[in-house]
């Protein structure tokens, strides 16, 4: 619950918390009178409404229970969900895959729930090369289908994430070829605060567009349909190079390096540093750092060579689809950890030292913290030249990316389900203490995708005045300010 919503709440006790349930329930009634009860679930024991509510990536969303699950199959469906919710001054919550951990974000506690995981419809255009999508698939089903035209669409690097993540921006591996996620969108469908159906695009609400287009989704409206640029695909030669811990300063360096000086847009790296909580014994088995290598194609030439020279225990590299490459294992993979899971978000300059510092902060935290969690690890995304000139090329987006190198770091936590608060909010508080403690680059943009709520990641930007006008603009009377969680543009 935003911390604000949780001191009015303390304040006013049962009262509050019956307004809450009363608001939902009465949304939830005219629902399933507009809908039917094949597509609003509001029995906590309808299958349709467990699978919706325990499917969070951080489980602690899944102690929430909403009034009822909608689960709409086109844009009109969403209209009439956000209409009765707004007649009923209910909270709400909009999910697709679950996969972002802040509180309410795609969680709601008494009231209604619409899961989008029903809109699945995708197509292609070959004579236009645009591809379309509604926002149920995850990226691996989406890379599945559009493989037989021998396209793509820039999406996460892991399958299991939703289409929301380009609302927030995106990475990929074909990132810096292509830019970031949301510079390959075209056209987006939204349904409005006020449940209007609009287009999204350069030439029809064009400030909405630049919005969504990097700036979150749930600000502006709900994204009922993508229409992307695709782009052509074949074979790329991937892989996993796993070493251990000793090797960590070395492995560093040559990651510098690579963000520094690597010059063909179609090599992308993601380097993970990894730890368990699990007692090492001084063998350091409590601890990996994983690489992913990725070359779209099926020759890298000498662009790894800075990596796969340094002596490694595992290493994974073939051929491979780009479906593949999605689904590339990861040792101690927090991707597959239904867990208490957190992000954290930073943002650094490749000149100075602060990879250094950045790494030696987070393993000495992770050293000391030891009891306190299952999994972290510390992470850094390359924003290579070739990155942000594909996004200038694009018309740019809302996070209006300076010119690379320079990189993002993420953070993510994992601590046991069931902890008491006290405990929960003990350790959170050491994180978040752990990650400030390394000051962000001044003049960059936080990575909103693995920003946690209290960052206040749109503040980075240099467009958030311009987006916060926008958000007032579509949002008049702070109905999704106030109704559903977000980032604040307070």
């Amino acid at each position: 619950m935003h911390p604000i919503l949780c001191l009015v709440a303390a304040a006013a006790g049962p009262v509050f918390a019956l307004t809450i349930q009363s608001a939902g329930s009465n949304a939830c009634l005219n629902l399933t009178s507009s809908l039917g009860f094949s597509r609003v679930a509001t029995s906590q024991l309808d299958p349709e409404y467990i699978s919706s509510r325990g499917d969070y990536w951080n489980v602690r969303q899944s102690v929430y229970a909403p009034s009822c699950v909608v689960h709409p199959e086109s844009p009109q469906d969403v209209s009439v969900a956000i209409q009765a919710i707004r007649a009923a001054d209910s909270r709400f919550a909009v999910k697709a895959a679950g996969h972002n951990t802040n509180n309410f974000f795609s969680s709601v506690d008494g009231g209604v729930l619409i899961d989008l995981s029903s809109m699945t419809a995708k197509s292609y255009d070959s004579a236009t090369t645009l591809a379309t999508y509604e926002p149920g698939s995850n990226w691996g089903q989406l890379y599945e289908y559009y493989q037989q035209y021998g396209r793509t669409v820039m999406g996460g690097r892991l399958s299991g994430v939703g289409t929301g993540l380009a609302l927030g921006g995106g990475l990929s591996y074909l990132s810096p070829q292509y830019g970031i996620a949301c510079d390959s969108f075209r056209e987006l469908e939204v349904v409005l605060p006020n449940g209007s159906i609009v287009t999204a695009s350069s030439t029809s609400n064009p400030d909405l567009f630049f919005a969504m287009r990097g700036g979150g989704g749930n600000a502006y409206g709900v994204v009922t349909k993508y229409t992307v640029q695709s782009r052509a695909i074949g074979n790329f030669y991937a892989g996993n190079i796993v070493w251990l811990f000793q090797q960590k300063d070395t492995v560093l360096e040559a990651i510098r390096d690579f963000i520094a000086y690597n010059t063909d847009p179609k090599a992308s790296i993601l380097p993970t540093y990894e730890k368990l909580t699990t007692p090492d014994l001084n063998l350091n088995l409590d601890e990996l750092i994983t690489m992913f290598l990725v070359y779209d194609g099926e020759d890298p030439g000498t662009a790894f060579d800075n990596f796969t020279r340094i002596p490694h225990i595992i290493d994974t590299r073939s051929i491979k689809t780009y479906k593949e490459v999605a689904d590339m294992p990861v040792p101690f993979t927090a991707e597959l950890t239904r867990a208490d899971n957190v992000f954290r978000s930073g943002v650094h300059r490749i000149e100075d030292d602060s990879y250094n510092v950045l790494l030696e902060t987070w393993r000495e935290w992770a050293e000391t913290h030891k009891a306190s969690y299952i999994h972290t690890g510390f992470y850094m995304y390359p924003v290579p030249r070739s990155l942000t000139d594909g996004s200038h090329a694009q018309g740019g987006d809302a996070m209006q990316l300076p010119d690379g190198p320079w990189y993002w770091t993420a953070y993510d936590l994992a601590t046991p389900p069931g902890l008491p608060n006290a405990a929960y909010n003990a350790i959170q508080e050491s994180f978040r203490e752990m990650v400030e403690s390394t000051p962000n680059a001044p003049g960059l943009p936080l990575f909103l995708n693995e920003a946690a709520w209290d960052q206040d990641p749109l503040a980075t930007f240099s467009s958030f005045e311009t987006l916060k006008q926008i958000k007032n603009k579509y949002d008049p009377d702070g109905f999704f300010a106030t109704r559903t969680g977000g980032w604040s543009f307070d």
